[in-house]
């Protein structure tokens, strides 16, 4: 869904439960139907920032660099098998 589709359904939700002067329309009750939407905004909010994250660790090189290094170190293996 991600984060602009949770903060649609908080907006929609919001102005369904506090802006709407209808109580209800036949079953339906118009502000039950509003809060219910800012929770699943708000539950898809948070799960979107739990997994918000990096995809792969970073690597860090072995060494650390040298004073005038342009680019990082690595050990070096020795040749192939």
């Amino acid at each position: 869904m991600g984060i602009a589709g949770s903060l649609l359904f908080i907006a929609l939700g919001a102005v369904l439960a506090f802006a709407i002067r209808i109580e209800s329309v036949g079953a339906l009750d118009i502000h039950m139907i509003g809060w219910i939407l800012m929770v699943i905004g708000l539950v898809a909010l948070a799960l979107q920032f739990v997994s918000w994250r990096p995809r792969r660790p970073t690597l860090a090189p072995d060494l650390p660099p040298e004073e005038g290094d342009r680019g990082p170190r690595f050990r070096d293996a020795g040749p192939p098998p």
